[in-house]
């Protein structure tokens, strides 16, 4: 049996546009259709019926809201998702969409991996109605070949006559009624009385009637639908019974998964947002302060392509039954989509705000545990975002909105990260989005390049090794602090790529050296991004082997944060990684909350010693002990320790005297190009002192 193959139109005018999208789809096992207009994507919709739809917002001839207008109109069921492809943020544009009837809407650029996983959830759920559907259509046609009984009451003797299949529909029953008095009897107490109001009418005015009663079963009421009209000339009503329980049941079912996440059994966006416009509402007659919270697993995403669409799912259901655990019976929480989630509570309106913000942190923390995905612990990074009204809006859609861009501009600073909005984050949005769409041309043009800091080993003073270090060369001509695009690069799921590409670029440089003469170990710090990747070790050699490069030159570095995020996994990590013959190093240690005992279970070859402890060196006597105390132990578990920030001839006196094995800082010199950085290795050969007191001066 052949399975069919998933057919997807993209409807867009940009021809590049359509390109990327038919080569990063199409290598996935997609048919792609192309349109270069509306008009053509309505012709294409109605000649070939795809199963899903990419459709661009701003096209010559038909706009992508009137061809989405044109497609559901020729639909008879809302049935084929609709996806819509824009660069538009504003409210209007996302509204208008969707009630020209798209599903969802995707901003550009595009995010290809994530646009992936919306077309499987999508298509998942139109399966999903498609089945509803045909199960209903199913119900329909019984009802209509076999579903009715029909019935006559003689109003002067009050006697029943049944159809032959009556008995077979009303089942339930011993024996069928054969009297009015008897048919009273079959019905539901709370219902007899509009029963006999509503046929009383009748007779009294000929008009038909059509009503719904419950009949007591054992095991269940079931919904009667009974129709009917009054024979004047023969003093009889007559009419049909229909058992409409399973139909009830039906379009209970459809409007549930309407206004639920099929994956949760959560409110979904729809109901999370008519819940927060009741709630407005309310207050005008019950004032309260309404809060909002929308609550992200960082990288959501990269967990549902390392472990399937199941697992991902598992840890959804997991995570929502923690929320729910210890939520007020008022509150009402939802899944918006992907890994994102939203709370709605009301608290009393003079509670101030370090209370409210106790209890978020409160329910937030729950979250902070390990997750069992297959047989793997997994910790997760969250970031929330908080609005309230009426402090911030009466608008539920902009308080919706205003929670979104609070959690979005969130830094993570620790496992979970909770902010409120404030009308600040609106002035910086502007630039926050321009710098992004900077950062993927950045990344699409390679405008990112290397810097390397030499370091120097204190016994023999000459440079032994090198950290590399990224910079991005802005196309104006200006060089941006690392600071300011790396979280951000982060946050883009755009890491984990450029990490490859900065680990494939040091070794391919650190080999030139070697060609030339030069042997330096060469340090590559891992981003967080990259450190959960199940396959780090064997990209990693990977890379290293197609460069030709000794493992045992390269030092790969991680900080202790990221160390102590699952230190469980970060073991088994490092062991393998050190056992393919790689130097590890640990930077900015004693400055977390990791124990010695962990630092003595690491596979380590290396501690780095953070500037913190070095800038007041030559003043704090508490941070010579903490240097001391730190060189100690690694004197005697054979580590090298590099003391990072130094900028000073003093402080270099102080750290050697402490026994730090090597340095790097600015006494030294910043991070070079690498023309600089040998021609720096060759004068520090031969002039040293020299270098080293113009460096201080």
């Amino acid at each position: 049996m052949m399975t069919k193959t998933t057919r997807i139109l993209v409807v867009d005018d940009a021809a590049i546009e359509r390109m990327k999208v038919k080569g990063y789809l199409g290598k996935r096992g997609y048919e792609i259709l192309e349109a270069a207009d509306g008009a053509e994507g309505v012709q294409q919709f109605i000649r070939h019926a795809p199963d899903l739809v990419l459709m661009d917002v701003h096209m010559p001839q038909l706009n992508g809201y009137e061809a989405i207008r044109q497609i559901r109109a020729h639909e008879r069921h809302m049935v084929t998702p609709i996806l819509m492809l824009t660069a538009d943020d504003d409210l209007e544009s996302i509204e208008q969409a969707f009630d020209v009837g798209a599903n969802d809407f995707f901003p550009k650029p595009i995010n290809f991996p994530l646009l992936h996983q919306r077309i499987r959830y999508a298509l998942r759920d139109a399966s999903r109605e498609r089945d509803l559907r045909r199960v209903t259509g199913l119900q329909e046609t019984a009802r209509m070949l076999a579903g009715l009984a029909f019935w006559e009451l003689d109003l002067q003797r009050q006697e029943m006559h049944w159809s032959e299949d009556a008995d077979e529909l009303l089942h339930w029953l011993d024996e069928l009624p054969v009297t009015f008095d008897t048919v009273m009897q079959i019905i539901h107490p709370d219902d007899r009385q509009r029963m006999a109001t509503v046929l009383d009418d009748a007779i009294k005015t000929g008009l038909k009637f059509d009503f719904e009663v419950r009949s007591p079963g054992r095991r269940q009421d079931y919904l009667l639908k009974i129709v009917g009209q009054l024979m004047p000339e023969q003093q009889l009503l007559i009419g049909a019974i229909q058992d409409i329980t399973s139909q009830r049941r039906l379009e209970q079912q459809a409007n549930y998964l309407m206004f639920h996440d099929s994956v949760t059994g959560l409110p979904n966006r729809r109901l999370f947002q008519r819940d927060l416009e009741e709630c407005l509402e309310a207050q005008q007659q019950h004032p309260a302060r309404l809060v909002v919270v929308v609550l992200e697993v960082l990288r959501f995403q990269q967990i549902s392509e390392t472990y399937g669409i199941e697992l991902a799912d598992q840890l959804l259901g997991l995570m929502a039954n923690q929320l729910r655990s210890d939520l007020p019976a008022d509150a009402m929480l939802a899944r918006l989509d992907g890994g994102t989630f939203a709370l709605r509570l009301q608290v009393e309106l003079d509670r101030c705000m370090d209370s409210i913000g106790i209890q978020l942190h409160a329910w937030l923390e729950q979250l902070d545990r390990p997750w069992m995905l297959g047989d793997r612990e997994t910790y997760l990074t969250y970031t929330a975002g908080t609005s309230m009204a009426p402090d911030n809006t009466q608008d539920a859609n902009v308080l919706l909105r205003m929670a979104h861009r609070a959690q979005r501009l969130q830094k993570p600073t620790a496992n979970i990260t909770l902010g409120f909005y404030s009308d600040d984050l609106d002035d910086g949005l502007q630039s926050r989005l321009k710098l992004e769409a900077e950062l993927r041309t950045a990344v699409e043009q390679q405008q990112f390049y290397l810097v390397y800091q030499p370091q120097i080993d204190l016994s023999s003073d000459r440079v032994v090794g090198v950290e590399a270090l990224l910079r991005w060369r802005h196309p104006q001509g200006e060089s941006v602090p690392p600071f300011r695009f790396i979280p951000i690069l982060e946050e883009m799921g755009l890491i984990s790529p450029l990490g490859d590409w900065i680990l494939a670029e040091a070794c391919r440089q650190q080999r030139a050296w070697q060609l030339q003469g030069y042997t330096l170990r060469m340090a590559v710090n891992l981003s967080p991004a990259q450190f959960e990747q199940l396959d780090l070790p064997a990209k990693i050699q990977s890379i290293v082997q197609a460069a030709e490069v000794d493992p045992g030159q390269l030092e790969l570095e991680i900080t202790e944060s990221l160390a102590m995020h699952n230190p469980e996994a970060t073991i088994e990590t490092l062991h393998r990684l050190r056992h393919m013959g790689f130097k590890i190093a640990i930077d900015d240690f004693g400055i977390g909350f990791s124990s010695l005992e962990y630092l003595l279970r690491f596979p380590l070859d290396t501690l780095k010693i953070d500037r913190a402890f070095v800038k007041d060196i030559t003043r704090g006597r508490s941070d010579r002990a903490i240097v001391r105390a730190l060189t100690s132990l690694c004197q005697g578990l054979g580590l090298t320790t590099i003391a990072e920030g130094v900028e000073t001839q003093r402080q270099r006196d102080y750290i050697d005297a402490l026994g730090a094995t090597e340095i790097q800082g600015y006494l030294i010199s910043p991070p070079l190009e690498p023309a600089a950085l040998i021609q720096l290795i060759d004068n520090y050969a031969t002039h040293a002192p020299t270098l080293s007191k113009a460096c201080q001066e």
